[in-house]
Parts: structure tokens; C-alpha cells; sequence
């Protein structure tokens, strides 16, 4: 999640004069660009991240440009390493070299020494301020957000004769939210995905709005694990929550809910599959 790599970037490397390279070669201008500079401020944005660095005086072109902003897309993703290049976060890999590496951003020295580098995001660019907010402009609220504005969200869910299931996946409407999230957190509101965004009250929204914030908080706090299932729905005796059973609905098609004992469907919703509960979530 955005939100765990933000976190991390503003424990490890904020406040920091920050070595960058691009091994991949894809970033090269741009990480010379950034070379040398200090990493100021972190901020997440639904699934942008935006890292701002130092700009020097007197700088013009892509040095003068504060922002780092990345989009890790689907297959996108950052990985720590300590000072004994042991990798500490992130997904793993297996038998890769750097050769995919976007971008490497190195800090401190010896002992202290912390690094990062990117693979696979569909967006790295540095932009300006008036760059960034054009980005911002584009987005929807940000349930991870202490800023984030969900009566915004509900007017344009209130306007529209798409399917909640749909709406939920719109950037422009709920910045952040995935494919996990537009399952599990209808399912616990009680709202069925196929429900019209003009049909859900104000009441459903604000329950619904809750548990979005409530789940997406609680897997930034676990580093990024996305859990939604309450102990006393999954299986007694389990110390580690295991993946088959992190989840009310998402990729259980055909198999009992949790809750009630019906079985779960799954259609295809927006150009990805939604899974409900039709008795949990009547309508």
C-alpha cells in the first residue's frame, strides 16, 4: 500500500541527503536530477505517492523540480535494504538481478545506511508544484487521509446510475480503494455492489465510508497486510491469520460466507470481479 511505503520513506530516509541512480537506465536524467538532493517531505495521495526533495538555489530544468511522483500500477513495487544489502521490506524476488530497477535511492553511511529501489511502476517523473496539483485535482477522497472529504464522495456517488461496485474503483471518486476493499467493505455495510450509486443513503455511505477507513487503516499498521475478517470468523486455533481466511468475500466465489452460511457469487463488474453475499447484502 502507498500509505506503508510513505511511512517508511518519512522514518528512514526523511531529512536525509538521498544518492540516486538508475540502474535500469530508464531514470537517468532523473536521477541525476535528484542526486545529492535531501528528501523534505513524504505524502500519499489514493495510489500516488509524492516525495518532495530540496531544490538547490539557482537550479533550473529537472533539478528545480521538487517532486518525485510514482504510480506503482499492478505490478509496481519498493524494496528496503539495510546496510548489508539484506532486503528488509517489500515483495520479494526470486532470482532477479537489478537490471529492472528504476530508480535506487541510497542514504547514510556504515551501519546507518538504508536503500530503496523501484521496479515495475507505470509512473516515475519529477513534477513541479503545479504538476502535482493537477494530479491532486484529478483525485477522489482518501479514506487513509486526515484531510480526505467523504460528503465530496457521496455527491458524486448520489449523481451517478453506476453500480456502487463500480464507483468504488474510480480514482476520481475514492482515491485508494482496490479491488479488496470495494468487496470487503460493502459486505460490512450491509450494501449489495450492484446497487446504483443514486439508490445508497446517506446512512450506508457513512457506514460504508467507515469501514473503508477502518480496514485500510488497519493494513497500513500491519506494514501493508490486508486483513478484514474479525477472529471469530476465522478458524479457532489459528495464531497467524493465513490469506484463505483474511477475507469475507474476495476470491471466495462459490464458497459459504462467514457470517450467514450462503454461498458467495461473483460477476464481473466494472472490468474486474466483484464478490458479494446475497443475503448478507439483500440490495
Amino acid at each position: 500500500m502507498v500509505h506503508v511505503d510513505a511511512r517508511r520513506f518519512e522514518e528512514r530516509m526523511r531529512g536525509r541527503v538521498v544518492r540516486a541512480s538508475s540502474p535500469q537506465g530508464r531514470f537517468d536524467d532523473g536521477a541525476a536530477a535528484l542526486d545529492g538532493r535531501t528528501l523534505t517531505r513524504t505524502e500519499a495521495y489514493g495510489k500516488n505517492l509524492f516525495l518532495r526533495f530540496s531544490v538547490p538555489r539557482g537550479a533550473s530544468g529537472p533539478r528545480a523540480k521538487p517532486w518525485l511522483l510514482v504510480h506503482l500500477g499492478l505490478i509496481g513495487g519498493w524494496r528496503w535494504y539495510d546496510a548489508a544489502a539484506r532486503q528488509t521490506d517489500g515483495r520479494r524476488l526470486r532470482g532477479a538481478d537489478g537490471s529492472n530497477r528504476r530508480v535506487l535511492l541510497q542514504a547514510g553511511r556504515g551501519e546507518h545506511a538504508v536503500s530503496v529501489d523501484l521496479r515495475g511502476a507505470i509512473t516515475c517523473r519529477l513534477v513541479d508544484d503545479g504538476e502535482a496539483d493537477l494530479v491532486l485535482s484529478r483525485l477522489g477522497a482518501d479514506p487513509l487521509r486526515a484531510d480526505a472529504d467523504p460528503d465530496s464522495a457521496y455527491a458524486t456517488i448520489q449523481r451517478s446510475q453506476s453500480a456502487l461496485g463500480t464507483l468504488l474503483l474510480r480514482q476520481d471518486v475514492v482515491a485508494g480503494a482496490g479491488l479488496i476493499w470495494r468487496c470487503e467493505a460493502p459486505f460490512l455495510a450491509g450494501v449489495a455492489p450492484q446497487r446504483l450509486g443514486r439508490d445508497v443513503s446517506a446512512q450506508e455511505w457513512s457506514a460504508l465510508w467507515g469501514h473503508l477507513a477502518g480496514i485500510m487503516a488497519a493494513a497500513v499498521d500491519r506494514g501493508g497486510a490486508e486483513v478484514t475478517t474479525l477472529r471469530a470468523d476465522r478458524p479457532p486455533g489459528t495464531r497467524r491469520v493465513r490469506r484463505e481466511d483474511a477475507f469475507y468475500l474476495f476470491r471466495r466465489g462459490g464458497e459459504r460466507c462467514r457470517v450467514c452460511g450462503t454461498r458467495i457469487r461473483s460477476e464481473p463488474m466494472g472490468g474486474r470481479t466483484v464478490w458479494w453475499c446475497p443475503t448478507c447484502q439483500p440490495g
